[in-house]
């Protein structure tokens, strides 16, 4: 895996910021704001889907239901995009990080452009302890403009500390809080890892020289 486990708090942040698309419209479902959602208007199950997914509804009968969305919207590529997508967060919800991975790679198979599967992905990727295809994932995010760029900051810091880049993690920390100020959970984990690094810094420095 290359990395360490990370804390659970920190895990469960990143895990707020997989996106939530209804309708084609990115949304957040994040740890924030309530999520304002647009939904399909087609009455498809790929609507149903999204509703689901909306509602943060991670049955078998919402997984079904997009799955069956999936064979029935082989014509509509946004739609089959956007199914993806819902499905990939319901597995997110359900601590199915392979089956996540697997819709948003769908997905930016059908939209390589598509910003917040990729950011998406990078969360599975976290879920799965792959934290170096992770950094890549959200560094990637950030380049084709997802929508709300501190979700994917934060998230990528945290993939950073895994691999025990603190000074990466701690300018990441630093830009979610800078893009988002009053976002109290970035700016807890920033102030966290500046005194862990201090503390390394001086256990360094108490050490004696190498014979």
């Amino acid at each position: 895996m290359g990395g360490r486990r990370l804390p659970r708090r920190v895990l469960g942040a990143a895990l707020g910021t997989a996106a939530l698309v209804c309708g084609g419209v990115s949304a957040a479902q994040a740890p924030i704001n309530p999520v304002t959602v647009l939904r399909m208007d087609s009455n498809t199950h790929a609507r149903v889907c999204s509703d689901f997914a909306a509602a943060g509804n991670s049955s078998e009968a919402a997984i079904a239901r997009c799955t069956r969305a999936l064979r029935e919207e082989q014509g509509n590529r946004t739609n089959l995009i956007v199914t993806h997508m819902n499905r990939g967060n319901l597995y997110i919800a359900r601590r199915e990080p392979q089956a996540a991975l697997a819709d948003f790679e769908a997905a930016i198979a059908l939209d390589e452009s598509n910003a917040e599967a990729r950011l998406n992905l990078g969360v599975a990727l976290v879920m799965l302890e792959q934290y170096g295809p992770a950094i890549v994932a959200f560094t990637q995010s950030l380049s084709l403009g997802v929508s709300e760029p501190h979700k994917a900051y934060y998230s990528r810091a945290a993939a950073r500390e895994a691999l025990g880049d603190l000074r990466g993690a701690l300018e990441d920390y630093t830009t979610a809080l800078q893009i988002r100020p009053d976002w109290g959970m970035a700016d807890a984990e920033m102030q966290r890892l500046a005194r862990v690094r201090q503390e390394r810094l001086a256990q360094h420095l108490e050490e004696p020289p190498a014979p």
